[in-house]
């Protein structure tokens, strides 16, 4: 019996399915909620950029710039959380097959995230944001994807 891992997500939660087969439908394996990934910037930032310690020629200090907004920052916190639940999973050989579907910018935050082994399972990749959608609907949604 082959088992396939469908992980459905967006930036702020996931639900993990197992799927036994075709026709077989999907069974909740595990919820993640993280809120953090939904906040404003502004409630993200405690207080004002840092500042260096370096002065411009006038004694003025420069205020750091983010490379990456804190928003962005707990996406990808989010994406390696889940990641490392998918890790562990491929090295427990709880599925041979992985689904996953979120929309297109945390789908691609959850593949850069992969090892190579665990992207080598990666079956399908789905950019939707299905993550409030009743079991029976997504798997209506899932079923030529599922069921090739």
């Amino acid at each position: 019996m082959t088992h396939t891992w469908v992980l459905v997500s967006n930036a702020a939660e996931a639900r993990l399915f197992l799927n036994e087969g075709c026709g077989k439908g999907l069974q909740l394996v595990h919820n993640w909620a993280h809120p953090d990934s939904r906040k404003h910037e502004g409630d993200l930032v405690t207080d004002s950029a840092g500042r260096t310690q370096q002065s411009d020629a006038l004694g003025r200090r420069s205020a750091i710039q983010w490379k990456t907004g804190p928003k962005e920052t707990e996406m990808q916190h989010f994406a390696a959380e889940l990641v490392e639940r998918l890790e562990a999973g491929r090295m427990a050989g709880a599925y041979q097959h992985l689904i996953l579907v979120a929309p297109p910018h945390f789908l691609g935050l959850l593949r850069e995230s992969l090892d190579a082994p665990t992207s080598a399972m990666v079956r399908a990749t789905l950019d939707k944001d299905y993550s409030q959608e009743v079991i029976p609907e997504l798997a209506k949604h899932l079923a030529k994807t599922l069921c090739p």
